[in-house]
């Protein structure tokens, strides 16, 4: 996390040099077209105290809401983001979806209203296995169906046991999920079709597995703007927690874009080299690459960034990824003062 706030210093600092992010509608440019980009944001909890590291407060999540009704913003269901990047629509500027993972009691109790309040859509990501338990901080099924009734709520498939499936076998990940499968046939009539996985951690054979499964998506949980440059069973999110959700930071994500990029190495998340050699090529239109910085979440400053003909980025740096995930973030300054932010992860399963 501390890499995280040096990350985040690092581009607050641009607006010492550059002008100062303006939010209001009249000075959205014409260069403000519909494009291949869309946020996508998750939380778990809502004003758990003793859960830092998964909870946002109850005055942060007021004041993300807030900025999320002001009109330069184009709140849609998760659905609405997959079905556009699977078929390589544009989308307004300033898309965003919701995720919650997880079925905490906190998300009915408090997010829920709140949401509902506002006419925020939002997706909510249930591992069966809590709730079967009858896990104290968690809903009920009789909870769930009460939001899965509400039209701005959809229902999305995490797992049962919410295990890390980078542990797994592929075919006792796909028990795990064929184990959720039979709850929500039982409790919700229906099997959801998005796939969230547990900790954002996921095998390629695992993606590929679950494609041809009637899966429309699948979303793991690392910082970038979506696009349709990304595999759409692989898709990033933003995750917020309360060191890390202050409103400054809210914004700077959800005006965020998606960097116009091709042809990017290595393919897989699953590392065979360590450290991994990183590049992708930047459509011809985007300038200001020279300002790209790149930023390895287990270091404390960025990588090396070396420019090949005007287009093609390669990263390098020499510190291997310890055990666990991990995630480079690349980002630029963009047009009307919203950063391009492309980011990949990293899983080392070998340490």
């Amino acid at each position: 996390m501390k890499k995280l706030f040096i990350h985040f210093c690092l581009i607050i600092s641009y607006f010492s040099i550059y002008p100062t992010l303006s939010f209001a509608q009249s000075e959205v440019t014409a260069s403000s077209a519909a494009e291949d980009s869309a946020v996508i944001i998750m939380y778990h909890r809502f004003g758990e105290k003793t859960f830092p590291t998964t909870n946002v407060t109850l005055d942060q999540i007021d004041q993300h809401i807030a900025e999320l009704s002001k009109d330069i913003y184009n709140i849609v269901p998760l659905r609405t983001i997959t079905e556009a990047l699977k078929n390589e629509k544009k989308l307004p500027p300033r898309t965003i979806a919701i995720t919650i993972d997880d079925g905490y009691l906190s998300i009915y109790q408090q997010a829920w209203p709140r949401f509902k309040a506002a006419n925020i859509p939002f997706t909510l990501f249930i591992s069966t296995a809590s709730v079967n338990d009858q896990n104290k901080l968690s809903m009920t099924w009789d909870q769930i169906r009460e939001l899965a009734s509400d039209p701005l709520v959809d229902i999305g498939h995490h797992g049962h046991v919410h295990g890390h499936m980078t542990q797994m076998s592929t075919p006792d990940a796909l028990a795990d999920i064929e184990l959720a499968d039979e709850t929500y046939r039982r409790e919700l009539g229906y099997v959801p079709d998005i796939f969230a996985y547990p900790y954002g951690e996921y095998s390629d054979e695992l993606a590929e597995t679950l494609a041809p499964k009637n899966y429309h998506a699948a979303l793991g949980q690392y910082s970038s703007a979506a696009s349709s440059a990304r595999d759409v069973m692989t898709l990033p999110r933003f995750a917020f927690n309360q060191n890390y959700a202050d409103l400054d930071r809210f914004k700077l994500i959800i005006n965020s874009r998606a960097l116009p990029i091709k042809d990017i190495l290595p393919r897989s998340a699953n590392l065979e080299n360590n450290p991994p050699a990183v590049g992708f090529t930047v459509n011809e239109d985007i300038n200001g690459l020279s300002n790209i910085g790149c930023f390895p979440s287990h270091m404390s400053e960025a990588a090396k960034v070396t420019r090949i003909g005007e287009n093609r980025i390669e990263i390098r740096f020499d510190q291997p990824f310890p055990a666990g995930r991990h995630r480079i973030n690349c980002t630029m300054p963009g047009p009307d003062n919203r950063w391009y932010w492309f980011g990949m992860p990293f899983f080392n399963l070998g340490d």
